[in-house]
């Protein structure tokens, strides 16, 4: 994994190519991810003032979760722990090259190759809510582009670090990483959010969709 994915992202990321084989993934998985963490902050920043999250965020079609948001990951190497961090997100698969869905309208803010997270489309949903989509094989929107609930935004893959085909998909708030089992959670929703704005805004219906599940 290491042979074939280290080179491959400092080359996709300009990062130098020296010191160990070891040196240089830490400096993929904690360098190169800080700075990614850096960006998300920046493209978060600003937001559209309307929301457009009032139903819960439809969950990837077909897909089965690999990891949960907040897994605390240990890295070994030759049976020795090189490197601890934690999971932001849900890396949920499908069959290879599986068409990627909008979790819910919004922009297009970013729609390119992002270090750790290769190639990846964020979403402005408004208020300050974002969701990303990471290790993409392809993309097909581009930044400033208006998308649908379910829309198609490219295909599975395994750019920037992941091991295998899938989708990373995390939710900020404001620019600070959340659960995205919340966000696809209606009750959740309209308890926590819904019933505090619904004194001051009019409420849309829920979608249908039939691919949801």
């Amino acid at each position: 994994f290491l042979v074939r994915k280290v080179p491959e992202i400092e080359a996709a990321n300009q990062l130098p190519a020296t010191g160990s084989l070891i040196d240089r993934y830490l400096r993929i998985n904690r360098e190169l991810r800080h700075q990614n963490e850096a960006t998300l902050r920046e493209l978060t920043r600003t937001s559209d003032p309307s929301p457009k999250w009032l139903t819960a965020f439809h969950r990837q079609s077909n897909a089965a979760p690999l990891s949960s948001f907040a897994d605390r990951r240990t890295y070994v190497y030759r049976g020795q722990e090189i490197d601890r961090q934690v999971h932001l997100g849900f890396d949920l698969a499908s069959i290879k090259a599986s068409p990627v869905e909008a979790a819910q309208e919004g922009r297009v803010v970013f729609a390119g190759n992002l270090g750790i997270y290769g190639n990846t489309v964020i979403l402005d949903h408004g208020m300050g809510l974002f969701t990303l989509y990471g290790h993409l094989r392809s993309i097909d929107v581009p930044v400033g582009a208006t998308v649908k609930r379910g829309q198609t935004l490219g295909l599975t893959g395994e750019t920037g670090l992941a091991a295998g085909d899938h989708l990373h998909f995390s939710v900020m708030l404001h620019g600070v990483h959340v659960d995205p089992v919340e966000w696809w959670d209606e009750g959740w929703i309209r308890k926590h959010l819904i019933a505090k704005l619904s004194p001051h805004r009019p409420m849309a219906a829920a979608p249908k969709d039939d691919r949801e599940q």
